[in-house]
């Protein structure tokens, strides 16, 4: 019986500074295409093979076992690929099986060189135990081999140059001149000016990467639909010129990963979470497109911008239980909001599953009270930013905010979602945003984040945040920038504002279904954070960017 082979684990390194490093849309999307091509196709499709190894006659995606552990004429095999990690299976008889490992990464890495300047990789190669008695101890010091090797490996990933150099105006590396060895579409794109090997490399894969989003979602795109290449063309209204970018990503993966007892458990966890993603995706398309034919975007957005049926999201990653993607600023919560839906019907564990990841959570947090879900969860984090605003600073702010709700999803593995609207152009982190917006005399004025899935009693679900942002559209705008104004202040003018607005005065009755309130009604105290806050400020956020009806 096998118990032991060869094993390269791949890694990429610093994923989001790579494919959010400038504002050009088809940049970045061909960015993330080269990031998965790496593993799927450089390594699977021209590496592996150029050995000469025997592999399994279907790909790595297309069988749930693995395949090496029944047929012994199975030298090689992909065990998986997710989360930008890559796992190969090694064994040959009669060779060095360490040796042969580092052969091939080192022929890939150069391969890495040409077909992705700029991108950083890393790689730990040694032995692992199949077996399921030592498989965890054994998968686990090949990952703390590849930390190490992060902390004290710094590869170099672009090709020095001497002299006079010019520097591009995109990546801020040494450009190139391309004529003559780029097509000629390229060259026109950036209207003949030099660039960096990296931005060619990324712009060149924009198409490739277009091909294949329309080959997993054509049959809802009926010819009629297409993603938009220029973020010019995703609707919004020029006197609303605000995107969303969201980021979501899976809650408590690395626990219940951390949790399979084998390779073949690991495999199966993986392919589910990237189909349950795809699902979830292409459910939010479907519901997107059906919004248009029914002009439920009318009012919202300039359909005139949105030429050749561009749909008003366009993707940029989508890899494993890690998704991006852009909108108009008015669409952002609610699209956020149904991916995570359709996302937490699905369910990611079984029974034996679940139990194991329990008890691994358990050990790990220190806790007998936190949770585990068989159905998949994940949290979001909505940067809504200036069209013009650099994209990597707005992605930095979504990843924090899909941080924050991560932090509050931790206890019960529920999905939350948090937002934050950044005017002008500051260039904070969330952390000194807080501090500039929502710090004030009697409280905190940012509610989230906000739970998608279940109502819960403090009433920081998303559901109870849309009913009273009706709520106060109904209130005349000059008293809702009162308002907005007052809760920045001290209790005296709260109450001021009370004894004068006694459409929001109603509005606060039927909240909290008090015939009396008072100005202390507006804050809520939490218990877990030890603050008092207010859901009214974020609600006043909002009414600019929700759907007009």
């Amino acid at each position: 019986m096998l118990n032991s082979v060869g094993a390269i684990l791949l890694d990429t390194r610093s994923i989001q500074k790579y494919v959010f490093s400038c504002n050009r849309l088809k940049t970045n999307i061909g960015a993330s295409y080269l990031v998965d091509s790496i593993f799927s196709d450089l390594m699977v499709n021209k590496i592996l093979p150029s050995f000469n190894l025997k592999m399994p006659d279907k790909l790595w995606n297309e069988v749930e076992n693995i395949q090496m552990m029944k047929d012994d004429s199975i030298e090689c095999e992909v065990a998986y690929i997710g989360g930008g990690n890559m796992i190969i299976l090694v064994r040959k008889q009669n060779t060095d099986v360490i040796e042969l490992c580092k052969k091939i990464v080192g022929k890939w890495s150069k391969e890495i060189l040409i077909k992705a300047p700029g991108l950083k990789t890393g790689a730990a190669i040694g032995i692992l135990d199949i077996d399921e008695e030592h498989f965890q101890k054994s998968l686990g010091i090949l990952y703390r081999q590849l930390k190490d090797n992060q902390n004290t490996i710094l590869p170099q990933v672009d090709v020095p140059y001497v002299g006079f150099t010019l520097e591009c105006d995109y990546s801020g590396k040494t450009a190139e001149y391309l004529k003559g060895r780029v097509k000629d579409s390229i060259i026109k794109e950036f209207n003949n000016r030099m660039v960096s090997a990296e931005i060619v490399a990324k712009s060149s894969a924009y198409n490739v990467a277009a091909e294949k989003l329309k080959e997993d979602y054509g049959d809802i795109l009926e010819d009629k639909f297409d993603f938009i290449t220029k973020f010019d063309n995703l609707g919004y209204k020029d006197s609303e010129s605000y995107v969303c970018i969201i980021h979501i990503d899976g809650n408590n993966m690395g626990v219940k990963f951390a949790s399979c007892t084998n390779m073949q458990e690991r495999k199966k966890l993986s392919l589910r979470t990237a189909k349950i993603i795809k699902k979830g995706f292409y459910n939010l398309l479907k519901s997107v497109i059906k919004d248009i034919k029914s002009n439920v975007y009318n009012k919202s957005l300039n359909l005139n911008k949105m030429k050749n049926k561009y749909l008003p999201i366009r993707p940029i990653i989508i890899g494993g239980d890690d998704v991006t993607f852009v909108c108009p600023g008015r669409l952002g919560i609610e699209y956020a909001r149904r991916f995570i839906q359709f996302i937490c019907e699905e369910e990611l564990l079984d029974e034996v599953q679940c139990i194991n990841a329990q008890k691994y959570a358990e050990k790990i947090f220190g806790n007998k009270n936190v949770k585990i879900n068989k159905n998949m969860s994940c949290c979001g984090g909505i940067a809504i930013v200036p069209a013009k605003y650099p994209f990597y600073r707005g992605y930095e702010l979504a990843e924090q905010l899909c941080s924050s709700a991560k932090k509050k999803s931790r206890q019960n593995d529920e999905s939350f979602i948090d937002f934050a609207v950044l005017h002008g152009d500051m260039s904070p982190t969330l952390e000194q945003l807080c501090v500039q917006q929502y710090e004030a005399p009697e409280g905190y004025l940012h509610y989230g984040p906000y739970c998608i899935t279940r109502e819960q009693e403090d009433k920081s679900n998303i559901k109870d945040l849309f009913s009273l942002i009706e709520k106060i559209k109904k209130v005349p705008n000059n008293k809702i920038k009162d308002l907005r104004n007052v809760l920045n202040e001290d209790n005296h003018s709260i109450v001021r504002f009370l004894e004068n607005c006694p459409e929001v005065e109603t509005i606060l009755k039927n909240e909290l279904q008090k015939e009396n309130v008072v100005a202390k009604d507006f804050w809520q105290y939490m218990s877990n954070e030890n603050m008092l806050k207010t859901r009214y400020v974020d609600a006043i956020e909002l009414i600019d960017f929700s759907l007009k009806v």
